[in-house]
Parts: C-alpha cells; sequence; structure tokens
C-alpha cells in the first residue's frame, strides 16, 4: 500500500457525493485497472468528460466538483472503477418528474445493500432544474446519431492522420499516446450525453409501465431497433457460424480445437478455407478493437487474441439454422409496436402522459442507438492508445527492461517520461505492481460503498461462494431485460478466456458480461447475469438478438447449480430452478 492506498492509482473518495458503485461500469472495467490507463484516460479524458457533460446540459455547475484533476464522478478504488452514485442520484433529483429509486434501478439494477438515498440541502437547486428541464425536453425531438457519424468522420481521419510506429522513437511513442486524450475526451463526452439521455428516457417508459400495471413491458418497448452498432458483430459471427456449418472440412477443422485453428487453415489449398479466411479477416478489420474489459490497455481484443472469437464461434457453429437472430428481428419489432400499442392504449385517458410515454419510446430508440455506436467510437480510439503502448512494452522487453510489454502499463502516466529515459530505476516498482495486480485480479470489490473506500480485507476471493445453492422450485428474482421465457439447462461461463461448454439452447448464467459476449448469447437459450441493468450494454444486444434474459440476479452464479433445469422469465425478471 502507498499512503493507506490498495493501488497505486487509487483515487480520494468524496464528501459531497459518498456513495460510488460498481454498477455499469464493472461491464467495460471488470479487473482491476492498470495505472496507466487509469492516469491517463480516467483523470484526464473520462472524468473531464463526464463533466462537460452534466455541465453542458445544466445539470451540475463546474465549481460543484472537485478541482481538475480529482476524480469524483468516476474514480478508482482498491485498483477497481467505480461510478458515482450520489452524483446520478443528484441528476434525478434535478430533473423534473425522475425519481432516485428510476434512475438507479436503470443504470445500476437492483442490487441488495444499496446505501438509501440521503438528501443534502444542497441537491435541489433550482437554477439548475430549469436548465436541465430544457435538455429533458430536448431528448425527445433530438437526434444524435447525426452527431455520431460526425464523430466517426472526426475519429477516422484523425487515425489516419499517422506515421508508421516503428519509424518513431520512444519518446514520439509517448507523445502519440497523450496526443489521443483530448481526443478521448471529445468522444466520452458525447458518449455521456448519448448514455445518460437514454438512461432518463429508460427510467421515464419504466416509470409509466409500472404506473399502468404494465411492467413487464418495459424491455419489450427497447427491443428489435435494429440499428445497435454493438450487436452487429454477433450477426457477423452467425454469418461465419453457417460457412463452417455449411462445410464438411471446416466443421473438421473445428472439431480439432481453436488452438492452432487459424495456423492449419492457412496452410490449406481447401476453397472453404480461403473463403472462411477471408471472411474472418473482415471481420477483424471491422472489429478487431473489441474484447473482454476492452477499456483498460492491457485487455485481450480479438485481433491480438482471435481465440477468444473463435470459442464463441466454435459454440455458434452447432446451433441450427432455423435460429437464426434475423429470424427473430421481425418478430421484435412486431413486439416492441404491440408493447407501445399496449402501453399507449392504458393511457388513453391520460393524453398528456400518453403522448410522453410514445414519445419516450421513440426518442429511446435512437439514443440507445448512438449510446452504442459512441461506445464503439471510444473503445477504438482506446484500442490505438494500446497499440502505441504495445509498441512501446514491446521494445523496452526486446532489450531486456520489461518481461513482458504490458508491464509498461504499470506505470502512471507522469511516470512515462522518465522510464523511457531510464528504464531501470523502475524495475524494482513495476515487479511490485506486478505481484499486487496478480493479488487483485483475483479479489471482487465490494459492489457498492458510502464513504471512505472498502479496506481490501472486504473484498471477496473471485472464486469463493457468496451463497448456498437454491433448491428445486426456489424463484431467483431479478430485473427482465429481454421479454420471452426459456427452459434449459444452466451453464455457469465465468469468462470468455477459457474453453466453453456450452450446448445450443442452454442457459448462459454468468457473474458479468458486456456486449463482447454477444456472440455466444447465440447459442444460448437464455442469459441470467448477477449485475447489470435495462440499458446495460449486454441487456440491450440480448434484446436485439432476442434472447430472454435477466440481469442482477445476486449470486446467480453461486446459487444455481451448474448443470441444473432453470426457466427463465426475460419480462418477469424471474429465474425458477426445476
Amino acid at each position: 500500500m502507498n499512503n493507506g492506498r490498495i493501488w497505486v492509482c487509487d483515487d480520494e473518495p468524496s464528501e459531497r457525493f459518498p456513495v460510488f458503485t460498481r454498477g455499469n461500469v464493472g461491464e467495460v472495467f471488470v479487473e482491476a485497472v492498470t495505472p496507466l490507463t487509469w492516469s491517463a484516460f480516467g483523470r484526464q479524458s473520462w472524468e473531464p468528460a463526464w463533466r462537460d457533460a452534466f455541465c453542458g446540459i445544466g445539470a451540475f455547475s463546474p465549481e460543484e466538483f472537485k478541482p481538475a484533476g480529482q476524480p469524483e464522478i468516476t474514480a478508482c478504488f482498491g485498483g477497481y472503477v467505480y461510478i458515482n452514485m450520489s452524483v446520478t442520484r443528484v441528476l434525478a433529483v434535478r430533473i423534473p418528474g425522475m425519481t432516485v429509486e428510476a434512475i438507479d434501478r436503470s443504470l445500476f439494477g437492483d442490487y441488495p445493500d444499496v446505501p438509501p438515498y440521503r438528501p443534502d440541502p444542497r441537491d435541489e437547486n433550482p437554477e439548475r432544474t430549469t436548465a436541465v428541464s430544457q435538455w429533458l425536453q430536448s431528448l425527445f425531438v433530438d437526434d444524435p446519431r447525426p452527431v455520431n457519424a460526425d464523430n466517426l468522420r472526426r475519429l477516422e481521419a484523425f487515425l489516419a492522420d499517422t506515421v508508421p510506429m516503428d519509424t518513431q522513437t520512444d519518446q514520439e511513442l509517448v507523445a502519440r499516446f497523450r496526443s489521443y486524450l483530448p481526443e478521448a475526451r471529445h468522444l466520452f463526452r458525447q458518449h455521456v450525453l448519448n448514455g445518460y439521455g437514454a438512461n432518463v428516457l429508460a427510467s421515464v417508459i419504466a416509470q409509466i409501465c409500472e404506473a399502468v400495471g404494465a411492467k413487464d413491458l418495459a424491455a419489450a418497448v427497447t427491443a428489435g431497433l435494429g440499428d445497435v452498432e454493438s450487436a452487429q458483430p454477433s450477426f457477423e459471427l452467425w454469418t461465419l457460424s453457417r460457412l463452417v456449418r455449411a462445410s464438411a472440412s471446416l466443421s473438421l477443422e473445428f472439431d480439432r480445437g481453436v488452438e492452432g485453428l487459424l495456423e492449419r487453415l492457412q496452410q490449406s489449398n481447401d476453397p472453404d478455407a480461403r473463403r472462411f479466411l477471408d471472411t474472418w479477416n473482415q471481420f477483424l478489420d471491422r472489429w478487431g478493437f473489441l474484447g473482454i474489459s476492452v477499456w483498460d490497455l492491457r485487455s485481450p481484443t480479438y485481433r491480438d487474441h482471435p481465440e477468444i472469437a473463435l470459442r464463441m464461434l466454435e459454440r455458434t457453429r452447432t446451433v441450427p439454422d432455423d435460429a437464426a437472430p434475423e429470424r427473430r428481428s421481425g418478430e421484435l419489432v412486431r413486439m416492441r409496436e404491440a408493447a407501445i400499442a399496449d402501453v399507449s392504449a392504458r393511457l388513453a385517458g391520460n393524453p398528456q402522459v400518453q403522448g410522453q410515454f410514445v414519445g419516450a419510446a421513440r426518442a429511446c430508440a435512437r439514443y440507445l442507438a448512438a449510446r452504442e455506436a459512441g461506445k464503439t467510437h471510444c473503445t477504438r480510439l482506446n484500442d490505438e492508445a494500446r497499440r502505441v503502448m504495445r509498441a512501446l512494452g514491446t521494445r523496452m522487453t526486446g532489450r531486456g527492461h520489461l518481461p513482458r510489454w504490458g508491464h509498461v502499463l504499470l506505470l502512471n502516466d507522469d511516470e512515462l517520461d522518465a522510464f523511457v529515459a531510464e528504464p531501470t530505476v523502475f524495475a524494482t516498482a513495476l515487479a511490485e505492481r506486478a505481484t499486487r495486480l496478480a493479488v487483485l485480479e483475483g479479489l471482487e470489490p465490494p459492489f457498492v460503498f458510502e464513504g471512505s473506500p472498502p479496506p481490501l480485507a472486504v473484498f471477496r476471493d473471485r472464486n469463493g461462494q457468496a451463497s448456498g445453492v437454491a433448491a428445486a422450485g426456489r424463484e431467483l428474482h431479478g430485473i427482465g431485460v429481454s421479454a420471452g421465457c426459456h427452459t434449459g439447462r444452466a451453464r455457469i461461463v465465468r469468462s470468455l478466456e477459457a474453453d466453453i461448454d456450452l450446448e445450443p439452447g442452454e442457459v448462459i448464467v454468468a457473474p458479468i458480461t458486456d456486449a463482447s459476449w454477444g456472440p455466444l448469447f447465440l447459442a444460448a437459450g437464455a442469459v441470467v447475469v448477477e449485475t447489470g441493468a435495462a440499458i446495460s450494454h449486454a441487456a440491450i444486444v440480448s434484446r436485439e438478438l432476442g434472447i430472454p434474459a435477466v440481469v442482477s440476479v445476486t449470486g446467480a452464479t453461486s446459487r444455481i447449480p451448474d448443470g441444473s433445469m432453470v426457466t427463465v422469465d426475460g419480462g418477469a425478471g424471474v429465474v425458477t430452478l426445476l
């Protein structure tokens, strides 16, 4: 520990906004964050972008937050990234018609032991409410997708204007890495605006559905949108899986195992192998920057670790053709329109609320699509930064200064220049940090805390059992995020980095997922996750693929035995052990 901190890039807690949660952010930062990721992107791009967005919509004024460089909306504690729950609650207080409970549920799901909202005299602010009301009204008429399109053009131009990394000096690579931070701030600001626009609209939909006795229809209102970028890799891997399923030679190669698969296909003269590799390479060109916990610069991506996607493809190839996600799309659209019509009819006696509901349903579709596209833009830029640091780390490894390239990420940003000048000075510190990171990787931090950050002693062993196995007939409750019912055998899947034992129609039960799991969902009959909320990335992908899903099911991986039969009701949010 350093000055009482668990991890070298830990932040200070907030007295004004004391409640922090792993909800939502845990999907993209599954494991402990590396110091360079956090000290560069976290403190210099993401936190400022969050403030830019919240102050830009009028919800807060800059002086309500800590000075620049001191994270408060998103921060690192015990090596793990958290989001400030108190800030979002104040946002809810200042938005007319919004409740703290609704925004909690929309963003963070139903998690036990969440500290109650404790009103502070500073929370209510008429001036901020007047300002944010204008933003709220704009959500029903604005379309954020053209802004995303402009950002994509800007990003592509920015990335195109670079020189080959192998021609740059070490110092130039560091400068190149840092040049990405202002662009990351710009892109992330729009991602926050898209995300909170979607959050607020989804909360409006959920509140109205519950008020008219149609709580189970809320998820259907945002299903089958057809323009969700984070679902696209799943559709493309499905196409690849059909190539494999239709080819005896490709099927035989997959039967031999994922290890060495690409090398075997590259050495083959089989036309099917050539066709597969052409399509596979196109997939990597478009989506190679994706992966597990992909916002951290050390995270494995499809491009650098193709076995991640190949394992999911290996499972998806076993699924019959009649389970094609495209076949579900028309039904999902009909379900969405029927749900909107149903709730609208129940509001016939209140035209004002009826108009608000229909407007929120249409607008939420736009903002959810924009949110997922904006996340993709941020992820692409992150990957470029990852590639630069990989180049620098690989050089240092070749010179004998690092045991592996990723150890360069154990530096804080303000240490990079000194490291490049005299790397041997950091040998002991980096070795100690690598050991510390290995310890943190085996621990699960508390989901939520209030006040002082939790000590390491209360972190849970990731492989430990959090709660007892549930008996047959027992119902486990969570949030239904993708409608439909399915009965199948439960399969506990903790990571995409290990071999996956999942048969078609079985139910994925996972501690946490993100959009990178989407291709695996294609082989599943339903999905159950311990964390998450209605607009979590994985929830959105589940709805686009038409797969029943329930999130925020506390202790699901320990209470549901692997191989047991379960029924998942993705509308009601209930998992029943049979």
